[in-house]
């Protein structure tokens, strides 16, 4: 295979089996498909980036964790399965079926470019789990814990885990945080969401907001790639759960640490659970009408 870099082994591999265009009913038909089976070939655009995106935090995970590795030829279907398991931990089962599903069509375009000879992901590997089941917040204690400990690797990183302490953002809305957007006189930031929805929220801590680089557009998005930022933040804080024997929730868990402490404010003022819950769902970026998805964050026992 020569000296073809991971980001152009991935390419290749995935233009090997790209039918964008082509009619994926007539390559059924041609398959002989059958229902519960994946079609071979990639179809859409869509489905192109998904598999590119997926297979570049594989990557990068792989780099982190096997960095004399060079070639998918290299990897074995034991190094995937470490991988699903600590993804398994952190994110929900549906999203752990899709990067499986994503990561075998990585394997079927290393196998048309005849760069493996056996399967890198285990064939009768599955998510386990309940979709619903929420992964909670860490204690208040966890949470400084774990930013102490990413703070001494990178401090950018360790100030980005304290502004979603302080505003329930997600890593996305942190990674596209506007300086423009944020204002210190009013202690509120402006937050891009899902859907590219935006809302105007208070933070807990004014304090985080003077700390943040004002001088460039973007507060945390630097000169290199988005993915890398934010697998490397999060990376950072599952090995810091690992070091200090913390049950790993992800970065997600200091959103939902978060939202608990935007509840015990609400509740101290005189808010009732149900007054507060409803705060916390337009705080979170959630319809203030559907309360019952801040349970995800806050404990129902929580304040009753």
């Amino acid at each position: 295979m020569g000296k073809t870099s991971w980001n152009g082994q991935i390419y290749r591999a995935l233009k090997a089996i790209d039918h964008i265009g082509e009619s994926k009913y007539e390559a059924k038909q041609a398959q002989g498909w059958q229902p519960g089976e994946a079609v071979e070939g990639i179809f859409s655009y869509g489905t192109f980036t998904t598999v590119f995106k997926r297979a570049i935090t594989y990557k990068n995970w792989l780099v982190e964790e096997y960095p004399r590795l060079r070639l998918f030829e290299d990897i074995d279907y034991e190094m995937t399965t470490e991988y699903l398991n600590e993804k398994s931990e952190t994110c929900q089962t549906d999203t752990v079926q899709t990067i499986v599903a994503t990561l075998r069509k990585l394997q079927e375009g290393l196998y048309a470019m005849n760069w493996i000879k056996d399967d890198i992901v285990p064939g009768d590997w599955h998510a386990e789990g309940d979709d619903h089941q929420p992964r909670g917040p860490y204690a208040p204690d966890e949470a400084a814990a774990i930013w102490r400990q990413v703070t001494a690797r990178d401090s950018e990183l360790g100030q980005a885990l304290r502004f979603i302490l302080s505003s329930g953002a997600r890593i996305d809305e942190v990674l596209h945080l506007r300086a423009d957007k944020v204002s210190l006189p009013e202690k509120k930031v402006e937050l891009l969401g899902k859907g590219g929805k935006t809302r105007n929220i208070r933070v807990l801590d004014s304090a985080i907001l003077i700390e943040l680089d004002l001088s460039r557009p973007f507060v945390y998005l630097p000169g290199q790639q988005a993915r890398q930022w934010k697998d490397r933040l999060e990376r950072y804080v599952r090995q810091a759960c690992d070091q200090l024997d913390i049950q790993r929730r992800g970065v997600h868990g200091f959103r939902a640490t978060a939202a608990c402490q935007f509840v015990d404010v609400k509740r101290t003022l005189g808010y009732t659970e149900a007054e507060a819950r409803r705060e916390l769902a337009m705080w979170l970026g959630h319809n203030p009408h559907r309360t019952e998805v801040t349970y995800a964050y806050v404990p129902k026992t929580r304040g009753a």
